[in-house]
Order: structure tokens, then sequence, then C-alpha cells
């Protein structure tokens, strides 16, 4: 990987980190909210950690498994998924709802529960984007660490905002075009490398982008019915 692919590359993992991080503070405190005084901030602090080490699993067992063959087309599936999921979640105006739990255990298991799918999403776009470079999948790591403990609700609200809930879309799908042509399946096969790689990506932007607003749109249709 050369210097500017190594520059796209971090740019890919911070744009996705933060439309994927998910809404961990909202979930936590709403799942912990029924928990005695003395339990509160041990649970919040608890299923940060909790959502973390998710995570540090979820990056070395995807490394793990990025040479088996159906991998990068598993990825590339769920990317699409992902992107179709940011649509929704930008179109609704309504925030996670978690049912209070009145103790420890039930609370974190609850928000691991919420946190898993946003978890695994997050770390197959990293994986994607870094192509399987273990530096930039660790930087993808990292960085969503501190989201996780921070929070990055502003930035999350603006991404997923029309035209950059759009152009968030056409980066997943992208990523998910050039995680298929990486496939192990792809690269035993005889079709010409050169095509695949310079034209999944853009195809996988493009059916990413036709999801996105196709549910944008129904959402919004939905909506003015229903009024």
């Amino acid at each position: 990987m050369d210097l500017s692919q190594t520059i796209a590359g971090l740019i890919e993992i911070v744009w996705l980190d933060f439309i994927l991080s998910g809404e961990n503070a909202v979930v936590l405190a709403m799942a912990t909210r029924a928990l005695p005084q003395e339990q509160k901030r041990l649970g919040v602090n608890l299923g940060t950690v909790l959502f973390i080490l998710l995570r540090i699993v979820l990056a070395y067992a995807l490394m793990a498994c990025a040479g088996v063959p159906g991998f990068g087309f598993a990825g590339a599936a769920l990317l699409l998924w992902a992107a179709l999921a940011t649509a929704l979640r930008g179109a609704s105006e309504k925030s996670p709802k978690i049912p209070p739990c009145r103790a420890l255990g039930a609370a974190m298991a609850a928000t691991l529960a919420f946190d898993a799918p946003v978890a695994l999403l997050n770390m197959v776009a990293v994986q994607g984007a870094s192509s399987g470079h273990k530096p930039l999948v660790m930087f993808g790591l990292a960085l969503s660490i501190p989201l996780l403990a921070f929070g990055s609700a502003q930035f999350i609200n603006v991404l997923r905002k029309p035209p950059l809930l759009w152009a968030s879309a056409g980066l997943l799908g992208w990523v998910a075009g050039r995680m298929a042509t990486e496939d192990a399946l792809v690269r035993a096969s005889a079709m010409p490398p050169e095509i695949m790689h310079d034209f999944a990506p853009a195809v996988g932007a493009l059916v990413a982008i036709l999801l996105a607003y196709g549910a944008s749109r129904g959402r919004k249709i939905k909506r003015v019915a229903d009024e």
C-alpha cells in the first residue's frame, strides 16, 4: 500500500468510524436509569469497557478470517446493509429504545445485545477500508475507543443528514465493492482483477446510494401518510 492509498484509507476509516460509532452513551443511560444510584456510574463505566472489548475481539477475529473464501462478499453485503440502516436512522428523529433494567447484569446484557450488530458493522467497515492492513485496522480500532468513551453525537447527526448522508452511503458502498474484489474467490477466478478493481467500488457506491435514497424516501412518504 503506497502513501496515497494509506492516506485515502485513513480518511475513509475516520469517516466510517464516525457514522458507524453508534449511540452508546444514550443506550447506556437508558439501560442503567433504573439501577440503584450507587450502581449507575459503575454500569456506565463497565458498559463502556465491554463495548471496547467487543470491538477488539471483533477486529482480531475479522483479521483472522480475511483470507477465508466468501469473507469479502459477506463483508460487502453487511456494508450495503449498513448504508441502508444509516439512511433509516438519518430519516428517523427517534432515539434508540432500551427498556430500563433493575439489575446490573441485565443492563449490561441489554446494552451488549444492542451494540453487537453496530460493533460488527463498524469493524467490518474498518477492515474493508484498510484492505486488511493491520496498522490501519489498529488505527480504526483505536479511534473507535474515544468515540465510545466521549461520544460523537454531534458529528453523527451531521453525517446522517443529506447531502452528507448520500456521501456516507456512497463511501460504505465504495468500500463494499472494493472488499468484494479482495475476496479469495475473486482472486482465484479467471476474471481479470483490473476490471473488478476499476468498476466494483463504483457499482457498490451507486447501489448503496440508491438503497439509502429509497429507504429515506420511503420513510418520508410513510411519515406524511401517517400525518
